[in-house]
């Protein structure tokens, strides 16, 4: 399964939850878990949010990923397919 996870820092966090932000980020990018690919990751010019695309073998996989950013950042899941795909009746 393969999702667009977009995410945008929730205003107003403070010094310690930028902290716990920062290093969520840190822990999943050194170790994404085995059968997850990061298939493209794009940093918002502004550094506030980011848009993602994970491979998955279930969204409870995914689920499990985005549990330390709960109540850090503001998510938006939609599950995605490549055009080839769609056109293919994926």
């Amino acid at each position: 399964m393969r999702y667009l996870v977009h995410s945008m820092q929730r205003p107003g966090l403070t010094d310690a939850e930028n902290l716990r932000l920062y290093e969520a980020m840190g822990v999943f990018y050194s170790k994404i878990p085995e059968g997850v690919t990061l298939e493209c990751d794009y940093v918002r010019a502004d550094k506030l949010g980011s848009y993602s695309v994970l491979s998955v073998p279930d969204r409870g996989v995914l689920d499990r990923i985005l549990a330390p950013f709960d109540g850090l950042v503001v998510l938006d899941v939609v599950e995605v397919m490549t055009a080839q795909e769609s056109m293919a009746g994926g």
